[in-house]
């Protein structure tokens, strides 16, 4: 049976994308890498059926408490992880400190229970229809609280705005809008209207994924650039393969041999079929 991501965590996904379209994906993540598969984890596909039990959703463009308040009340979570907090069902998702070696400050990890009935469950939970407001909804200026100012902080934070994710409208937010609107020649007025979102948005556009390269497209080895060069670094790690650029560089290499070598294949530093496979990667060539 194929490696597959656990349906509900699917359903979750999908209502995520749904409901923050532009949101950035360059932390999510479900299968589990190297370090994951060097111990217990639920990144990594369970015993009966090749499921994996856990999801990653980067927290840029989204509101991330939002996701926790909606994951906690649905049946099928086990715990849920974000900015050094965890909630857990064995402790009635009361948050206590999480200390775990990754704080989860950039992406939001959820994992769901192991029953088959929960993990296979469709059951919606409640993201894409949830009440509150979300960026673009109203006009936003000093002294505006709620979940859209926390979606509009975490999208300043990816161009550099080093804001408080608070849900405050307050004067350092003030102070970067209007830097902000400065230098797109918009009008400085500390307001985020259409405008300014519009210029916010584009601004944060992830990159267009190059034609032909996605991950288990091709075989890749040193030289080769692309999307699914970015993939293995972050599958593997960086402490092995470095950061996770498009660039299949010496380094790189290393790290792809020192997993062949850690999961029994030959280590040739060379991406082909088995070792896609090997990734839970659909191989498509």
């Amino acid at each position: 049976m194929p490696v597959h991501l656990a349906p509900t965590l699917r359903v979750l996904r999908e209502e995520i994308n749904a409901r923050w379209p532009h949101r950035d994906k360059a932390s999510d993540g479900w299968i589990g890498d190297a370090a994951h598969q060097a111990r217990k984890s639920d990144h990594n596909p369970d015993g009966d059926d090749r499921s994996v039990n856990a999801a990653d959703f980067d927290i840029d463009g989204i509101d991330p408490l939002l996701v926790v308040r909606q994951c906690i009340a649905h049946p099928s979570t086990q715990y849920v992880i974000y900015n050094r907090t965890i909630w857990s069902r064995t402790r009635s998702f009361r948050p206590a400190r999480y200390t775990g070696s990754n704080p989860h400050t950039k992406h939001l990890h959820v994992s769901v229970s192991h029953s088959r009935v929960l993990e296979d469950s469709l059951r919606p939970w409640g993201i894409a229809t949830a009440t509150v407001s979300k960026l673009g909804d109203r006009i936003l200026r000093t002294g505006c609280r709620g979940s859209d100012v926390r979606e509009l902080q975490t999208l300043a934070n990816r161009v550099g705005a080093r804001l408080a994710t608070d849900g405050v409208f307050g004067p350092k937010t003030t102070t970067w809008i209007r830097s902000f609107q400065k230098s797109h020649k918009l009008e400085v007025d500390g307001i985020v209207g259409p405008k300014t979102i519009a210029a916010l948005r584009m601004a944060t556009r992830p990159p267009a994924p190059q034609p032909g390269r996605a991950p288990g497209s091709r075989t890749i080895r040193t030289g080769s650039k692309g999307e699914d060069v970015a993939f293995v670094k972050r599958f593997i790690g960086a402490r092995r393969c470095g950061p996770a650029s498009i660039e299949f560089d010496a380094r790189t290499e290393s790290g792809v041999r020192w997993y062949q070598g850690m999961r029994g294949l030959t280590a040739d530093g060379i991406i082909g079929r088995l070792t896609w496979a090997e990734m839970g990667v659909r191989v498509t060539y």
